[in-house]
């Protein structure tokens, strides 16, 4: 059931089965006449139920509700097609529409497939990956009328003026809402408290981890009293975890560099099966392959930020990139 964590702003939790992260906080603040939903959760059957029962449980029609998706991904993105009515509107920052655009596209998919074998993927896990990956799978239908924003964009419900705030990093155009008379931080997947962000590659970047890095910069200047976050405990001190996450990032960075001298020559698969990682398996070879596919795209956003930084090196051989 939805609980109130400000006036008139709910929390609505939406499972997601099978996934390490538990679950998507959805948030309802709802208006006199009209209403905004923020994300939605993945395109299956449980995920709605549960979103449209927390909806109905606060008395609000979907006609009357607009939709602000903080960024691509499908367990914020997915259910948009069976909560689109022709009276209300969705939006996304103008950035991650056109990579949504992109990823609904089949050459999209063959292109993340010849560079995942060059970061070393072998061709059996490319072929699992087809019917395991979530992203891939729970995206919501083309032909939906999304609408782009910019940074600076403001929902002005309930009271409260919410201002888009551009934070890519996690996705190319991730945005958090932002209220400065309220101290109200709406952050996304930006910030988590209980587990740190997948930092990943995007070809739409050069440097995923440098724009994240930047964008925690950017929010540690806002004055911020609540923060509602995306996964798990929504809630914390947004200074304290900002500090945390850099302090993350930094050990990671060192330990990517750290394989590099020791062992010259790796792909990013090798380096990420070397790297240190919080999930219950015992080796390397016992990740769940989209445990791996997430491992393998964080590494290689901790190696192209040591690229940008003139720490290592990137070259080809035998059709794979490998670093020194």
């Amino acid at each position: 059931m939805p609980h109130e964590v400000m006036k008139d702003i709910y929390l609505i939790r939406v499972p997601l089965p099978g996934n390490p992260l538990k679950n998507l906080n959805t948030y309802l603040i709802k208006g006199a006449e009209r209403s905004l939903l923020i994300d939605t959760g993945f395109n299956i059957d449980s995920c709605h139920e549960a979103l449209i029962e927390g909806i109905a449980a606060l008395g609000v029609s979907l006609d009357d509700l607009d939709i602000f998706l903080t960024h691509v991904h499908s367990d914020h993105t997915g259910l948009i097609g069976r909560l689109k009515t022709e009276k209300n509107r969705i939006f996304i920052s103008s950035t991650d529409l056109l990579v949504l655009d992109r990823f609904r596209s089949a050459l999209r998919w063959k292109d993340i497939e010849e560079q995942s074998i060059k970061y070393g993927f072998s061709e059996e896990e490319i072929h699992e990956n087809r019917s395991t990956n979530p992203f891939k799978n729970y995206l919501p239908p083309k032909n939906l009328e999304i609408e782009p924003i910019e940074e600076g964009f403001i929902f002005k419900i309930a009271g409260y003026n919410l201002v888009a705030i551009s934070t890519p990093g996690h996705t190319p155009g991730h945005m958090v809402l932002y209220d400065e008379a309220f101290g109200i931080l709406i952050a996304g997947d930006h910030i988590i408290f209980d587990i740190s962000p997948n930092i990943t590659r995007w070809s739409e970047l050069q440097d995923s981890l440098g724009d994240y890095l930047n964008s925690l910069d950017k929010i540690f200047k806002l004055h911020v009293r609540t923060t509602l976050s995306a996964h798990r405990n929504p809630n914390g001190d947004v200074r304290e975890r900002i500090t945390e996450l850099k302090e993350h990032h930094m050990l990671r960075l060192d330990e990517a560099l750290a394989i590099i001298k020791t062992e010259p020559g790796l792909t990013t698969y090798e380096i990420a099966a070397r790297m240190t990682w919080s999930i219950r398996a015992k080796n390397w070879i016992e990740f769940p392959l989209t445990q791996k596919w997430f491992a393998v795209g964080e590494a290689g956003a901790h190696l192209d930020h040591l690229i940008q930084g003139g720490l290592i090196e990137e070259y080809e051989e035998n059709s794979k990139l490998k670093y020194k």
